[in-house]
């Protein structure tokens, strides 16, 4: 396994392939006829799948799993423009945490052999990966996009990137999103809206660094990472009005992509990656 997917694998664990199997997001439900094993039930597994006769014996519900006859096709949309290069909560760069993240669901698609595909880019265009499966497939795709996130990169544009994937991707995908936390505007709802016709849609929202700490006061500029005034120099009462406004902005971003049928969660860093996924999969991780 090489140097980037091993990095993700310690924010994801010992089984990500699990985070695929069972609940709404096992985005192909067929199956074949053969048994592979029990396990326990988790919510959003089929009640048919129930085993009663083995929950009996064991005190516990066990759902029957089968091997699939299909496989996933999955398509990741990552921003690689200048917001990545700014620092999130834990103090990571987010293009790193965006890279484990991709990381991490390239992990979750080798058990099964699924297929993944990566386009990312900034307001200039899309780098588009197609779909194929395999580590030194994801490994390759992960060393394009941190690459292509370092080399001085333009604005950050995600609208370019979701309007390529509604224009060249017909076939139902599985979909995740992976970028900071975008503007509300009609041009996203109209993309959106396309896309979710088609695609299960999920986002993970990278969260930026406060711009002003709630505990030091220091300010802080989200776009290039770069710090600005002192404690001292910043008025509270300013300050408190920017942290509201802010978990306003917050809250109607999570109103906004509910009404448009996206499950998202927030990831302020790279130990956050394996919950936000489970969370927005639906699936809960086996006990440890």
């Amino acid at each position: 396994m090489g140097k980037h997917l091993d990095a993700a694998k310690i924010h994801i664990g010992r089984d990500p392939g699990s985070l695929l199997e069972g609940g709404r997001y096992a985005l192909i439900h067929t199956r074949s006829l053969e048994f592979d094993e029990l396990r326990p039930y988790v919510p959003g597994d089929d009640v048919r799948d129930i085993d009663w006769k083995a929950s009996s014996r064991s005190g516990h519900t066990l759902i029957k799993q089968f091997v699939s006859e299909k496989h996933h096709k999955i398509v990741v949309v990552a921003d690689a423009g200048r917001n990545v290069s700014a620092l999130a909560p834990s103090g990571e760069l987010k293009k790193d945490i965006i890279m484990h993240v991709i990381g991490a669901i390239g992990l979750m698609t080798l058990r099964r052999s699924d297929e993944i595909g990566l386009v990312t880019g900034d307001r200039r265009g899309c780098i588009d990966t197609r779909l194929r499966r395999g580590e030194t497939h994801i490994e390759r795709m992960l060393h394009h996009y941190l690459q292509l996130a370092g080399e001085a990169p333009a604005r950050s544009d995600l609208l370019v990137q979701l309007r390529w994937l509604a224009t060249h991707y017909r076939h139902r995908l599985l979909v995740f999103v992976v970028s900071d936390e975008p503007d509300i505007s009609d041009a996203l709802r109209d993309v959106l809206r396309s896309l979710t016709a088609r695609h299960d849609v999920l986002w993970a929202l990278v969260t930026d660094m406060p711009p002003v700490g709630r505990e030091s006061g220091r300010s802080y500029d989200a776009a290039d990472g770069q710090l600005l005034l002192p404690p001292a120099a910043l008025d509270r009462t300013v300050a408190e009005a920017y942290r509201r406004s802010e978990d306003e902005r917050r809250q109607n971003l999570s109103e906004f992509l509910t009404v448009s049928g996206v499950p998202h969660a927030r990831i302020g860093g790279s130990t956050g990656i394996k919950p936000a996924l489970t969370a927005m999969t639906g699936v809960y991780a086996r006990a440890r």
